[in-house]
């Protein structure tokens, strides 16, 4: 069943793989791929070595950064719906199995980035063995003896997988320590010594291959600061904390879709709850795993889609454990195959049907329209030409040559206006003085005031452009909006 499940994944994985470069950050790996220095954002730290490694492994035989991301990420995915249904089958029972493993095949995002150039499946992947291992070292059906040696395979996992994400040394650890409660001390002891040797291992090799120790360590600084002045509550006060909760909520919304309902029923049906709580360890295990990244993600930072992956695989065993409740509550037992393929059909026909963000059609028309907004734009004089970007400025750069990059921070840097001279649009490009098309890259930025003309593509992306003079001024309110100062 398990590899049937991989298998369905896979398939289901490989007609949405992307041909170009996701995200920025797709950009940032591929440049590690080809030399591996996260100082210089190659890709950004602390650098993801075993990943990069990997990445060039597959390369040998694609010759294409961007294909040999995809398939980690399609074979990562299809991995972690099969893993989600053996540990499901585990903690649970076979039909638990089953409905999880099928609510994290359709999941919207999930699925969207089975396609795409970015580690984010891959997490949870690494999330849902580790849980695996760990759990052979929590079962209190195993003997004492064979826990300890579960613990010490499933501390090797960790210590591997924390070389692929580093986050994982923070999600995984509260797992470590009940695992290790349940072992003798020595185990234990025997355990920390074998993540600390293969984490230091992971950070000697990225040391040794980003020009030395310290080089290394004021890299991950540097990083770490970027964050921290932009998104935590650390730098931000509370304002961070609304910030995140916003972001956190929209990311699994668009994860969970229909699973929300059944996850809340979870741990608002009385039954459900008398069940779970006959067993605690495994509560407390399941509640361990699925919730840890909260506290980071809330008071830190939670940046994209992806990173909720740490949380989805847990989500969607307590969905598949809250459908059984609901049909039980209902004393209705038939019901349950029909609400869940209600569920299962409508988060499928959101990612295959709708035009909603991370959707196919979304996803299809952000890969299409790199190539056909350079297309487009290879009609325009690169030294009468500024692209305006927020997010996308590394992306650009690479598919990009020719007309100047005029990015900015929208969060460090919300407003202020630039005069559009040469010597400020471009300092170290070819430039002319005469009129310049100024074009709007990212569809998030907002077009405002008169002047500016919208090109729709054949797949839907589009750019807003607007022809004026050099002497004007290019002026953005509140991070996102764009206006032309005449």
């Amino acid at each position: 069943m398990a590899l049937a499940l991989f298998g369905l994944a896979l398939l289901t994985r490989l007609p949405f793989a992307t041909m170009n470069f996701y995200a920025p950050d797709s950009v940032l790996y591929a440049r590690g791929m080809a030399e591996f220095d996260p100082f210089d954002q190659r890709p950004q730290p602390p650098g993801y070595l075993w990943y990069i490694l990997v990445l060039r492994a597959i390369d040998l035989a694609t010759d294409d950064p961007n294909r040999a991301m995809t398939i980690v990420s399609a074979i990562a995915g299809a991995a972690t719906v099969a893993l989600v249904y053996l540990l499901a089958a585990r903690l649970y029972d076979e039909r638990t199995a089953k409905v999880s493993a099928l609510f994290l095949l359709t999941a919207v995002t999930f699925w969207a980035y089975g396609g795409v150039a970015y580690p984010y499946t891959l997490l949870a992947a690494l999330t849902t063995i580790c849980a695996l291992l760990f759990w052979r070292a929590v079962d209190p059906a195993r003997p004492r003896a064979r826990r300890g040696l579960h613990l010490i395979v499933a501390s090797v996992a960790w210590g591997v997988a924390i070389g692929f994400r580093s986050d994982l040394a923070i999600f995984l650890a509260p797992l470590w320590l009940l695992a290790a409660t349940r072992a003798t001390i020595g185990t234990a002891v025997l355990s920390a010594g074998t993540v600390a040797a293969l984490v230091g291992l992971w950070v000697f090799a990225s040391a040794l291959a980003d020009g030395g120790l310290a080089r290394f360590l004021e890299a991950v600084s540097i990083q770490s600061k970027f964050v921290d002045d932009r998104y935590s509550v650390f730098s931000n006060g509370p304002m961070a904390i609304y910030r995140n909760v916003y972001e956190l909520g929209r990311f699994l919304g668009r994860g969970l879709y229909f699973l929300i309902p059944l996850v809340a029923a979870t741990f608002i049906s009385v039954d459900a709850r008398r069940v779970e709580m006959r067993d605690r360890r495994r509560t407390a295990f399941m509640v361990l795993w699925t919730f840890a990244p909260v506290p980071f993600y809330v008071l830190v930072h939670v940046g994209e889609y992806g990173y909720i992956f740490s949380m989805l695989p847990g989500l969607v065993i307590f969905a598949a454990r809250g459908s059984i409740a609901f049909a039980k509550g209902l004393r209705m037992p038939r019901t349950f195959k029909w609400l869940v393929a209600a569920v299962v059909l409508g988060n499928a026909a959101i990612f295959l049907l709708s035009d909603t963000p991370i959707s196919a059609r979304d996803i299809a028309r952000h890969d299409r329209g790199i190539d056909e907004k350079m297309a487009y734009l290879a009609s325009f004089a690169p030294d009468s030409t500024v692209v305006v970007t927020a997010y996308d400025d590394v992306l650009v750069n690479h598919y990009l040559h020719g007309p100047p990059v005029l990015r900015y921070d929208p969060i460090a840097t919300p407003e202020f206006t630039l005069s559009l001279r040469c010597d400020v649009a471009a300092p170290h490009k070819p430039c002319a003085d005469a009129d310049v098309d100024v074009v709007l890259w990212d569809d998030l930025l907002r077009a405002e005031g008169p002047g500016w003309q919208e090109v729709r593509m054949p797949h839907g992306a589009r750019l807003r452009i607007a022809h004026v003079a050099r002497s004007a001024s290019l002026r953005v309110t509140e991070g996102l909006g764009v206006e032309i100062v005449r």
